[in-house]
This record gives structure tokens, sequence and C-alpha cells, in this order.
């Protein structure tokens, strides 16, 4: 099934600053209607009124928290279907399967970075469909665990082709191919973000040494034209050898734990 084209989304969140980065981020950069609400009563009566293609929920909101408003809208026959994304700073595994047992498509770590949140929503709401189809028939704890199992072991083999990715990027860096900075970014971003959702700290922290660094490197490469990057890229490929380690090292484990 073709997933149709997302237009309009609706963002629950107490926080109004928040609100507002989500609110601009997602109109300029992906041309999306959206609107926004303070509480989980005020975005159930938004989302009857708008009929939003997709929503954004904060999980942690005084009154009815985000897990609440979703399990009243599922009560619903107008909005059970509509699909629902939680941002969080909650994403340990345990409470990772508990939003995928409730239905989300999908867990978006807070802070997030405005630039990147755009992809990130889309390639969620792209994904929606497997996700679905994905979700075990049965409930209950070996279930949701099970979830969680195979979306970190799909994490980890995807983790280990990005850290190859990240060398041959270094490479070309090295050689001279700025551009290879742009992609390393994307590339370890991702890594920091999805290695925190699934709990594997020392692979996120990797990943987000690395990102930093490769930020900085963009930074001074375009306010002076160019840089002595030599230290940078020695940093670089120490980090991703560390980093290499950290995937290895969760994998066993990650095995280990499931045998």
């Amino acid at each position: 099934m073709v997933t149709q084209k997302l237009r309009s989304v609706l963002y629950v969140d107490d926080d109004p600053d928040i609100c507002v980065v989500v609110q601009t981020t997602l109109s300029l950069l992906a041309g999306l209607e959206v609107r926004t609400a303070a509480s989980g009563q005020i975005g159930i009566d938004l989302a009857y009124e708008m009929r939003p293609d997709l929503i954004l929920m904060d999980v942690m909101m005084p009154g009815l928290d985000g897990p609440s408003t979703f399990k009243r809208m599922r009560e619903s026959a107008l909005l059970a279907n509509t699909p629902v994304i939680f941002l969080t700073a909650k994403v340990l595994p345990a409470e990772v399967a508990h939003f995928f047992h409730l239905g989300a498509i999908g867990v978006i770590g807070k802070p997030f970075d405005p630039e990147k949140l755009c992809d990130d929503v889309l390639a969620l709401w792209q994904n929606m469909d497997t996700v679905r189809g994905a979700t075990p028939a049965c409930s209950g704890p070996v279930a949701e665990r099970a979830q969680v199992d195979k979306l970190a072991d799909s994490f980890l083999r995807r983790a280990s082709s990005d850290v190859d990715r990240l060398r041959k990027l270094i490479e070309r860096a090295r050689l001279g191919d700025q551009s290879a900075y742009g992609e390393a970014e994307r590339v370890a971003h991702s890594l920091h973000g999805a290695a925190a959702m699934f709990g594997f700290p020392e692979v996120s922290a990797s990943g987000g040494v690395i990102e930093h660094l490769v930020e900085s490197a963009r930074t001074r490469t375009s306010c002076a034209g160019s840089f002595d990057d030599t230290g940078v890229l020695r940093q670089l490929i120490d980090c991703t050898e560390r980093l290499a380690h950290e995937v290895e090292s969760a994998g066993r484990a990650t095995q280990a734990f499931q045998e």
C-alpha cells in the first residue's frame, strides 16, 4: 500500500516555545499545515475539528499526559486510525516498547534538532505501513520485548553499515571533498539519536562526538573558506574506530541478553 502524501499535522505540547519551533519548522521546511494544542484535552478537541493526517505529541504534560491523550483518541471512531508519533525524552527500551504497544508509528527523542525534525517526521510517515504491519498481534511484556529487540537488532545492523560509510566519508574529506562533512554529519546525527532511543548510550555518545566534530569542521570551513583540518580528521578517525568498537560491544551484549 502506498502511503498518502502528508499534508496536515497537529502538535500537542504544553511547552509554548517547543510548539513554535515545531510549527515553524514543519511549515517552512515541508510546507505542512501545522496547528498546535497546549494540552491533551485541547489536542483532542482540535483533532476533532482539524482531522489531521498526523498527530505529534509530547509525553509529559500536566493533566492528560501523552499516552492518556492517545488512549482517549483511540476510543473515538473519528480519531482511532489517526497515526501518532511521540516526542519525548523517555527513550529507554521499555518505554519505547510501551509507546509502540499503544499503537504509535514512531518515537522522536528530545531534545531534537529542529533542522532535522522534518526529515525524521517524513521518514516515520513513509514507514508507517511497515511499522503497523510489524506490530505483534498479541500483547503483553513478551510481545513488547520482542518488538524492541527486533528494532534494536535492525538498528545495530544499520549502525555497522553506517560506521563503514563514515570511514569512507572521512577519507573523502581527507582528500579534499568538503561535501563529505555534510553527509557524515547526517549519518552521525542519526546514530546519536537512534542509539539513545534503543538504550545504547555508548554508541549514542560516540555518534554525538562525531556529529559535533563534523559540525565544527563545517562551520569553520564556511566562515574561513578553508582551514587546516588535519587535527579534526585525526579525531574523526579515532572517534569512528571507537564508535565501531561500541557498536560491536552493543551487538555482543544484546545477543548475550537475548540468549
